[in-house]
């Protein structure tokens, strides 16, 4: 799914988001994500440098949630996971970060398909599902 432009440019334009993540017993986890980015086929890519809860949580469970926020703007986005340590997707991912900075680690890398996203913004709209 290809993300409207409101939502890629919050994503862009903010330097961190957080990202929210279950156990299979539906124990949740939430941490901030700063290395990410959008690909060209609206894939979401978030780059594990020193996750330890998010990543056991993928293993068992990978439905994901990230919360953007811009000002009082405001999206959930809601996909589907999955983790690599090799491979095209991973090497992207691995060099993009290396050029950000040598020293995060990149040890894996999370590829998110997107399924839905939801405005949510205080007020009669919260909620709401917009793509």
């Amino acid at each position: 799914m290809l993300l409207k432009n409101e939502v890629v440019e919050i994503f862009n334009g903010e330097m961190c988001h957080q990202f929210a993540t279950a156990s299979i017993d539906g124990i949740p986890n939430i941490c901030n994500v700063g290395a990410k980015f959008i690909r060209e086929d609206g894939k979401i890519v978030v780059v594990d440098n020193y996750m330890n809860k998010t990543l056991s949580n993928l293993k068992e469970n990978p439905e994901v949630s990230i919360l953007i926020r811009q000002g009082r703007e405001s999206y959930q986005i809601k996909g589907t996971a999955i983790y690599l340590t090799e491979g095209k997707e991973y090497e992207e991912a691995y060099k993009w970060m290396k050029a950000i900075g040598d020293k995060y680690p990149a040890r894996g890398a999370i590829i998110i398909t997107v399924h839905s996203v939801y405005n949510s913004i205080t007020g009669p709209t919260a909620g709401d599902k917009v793509q």
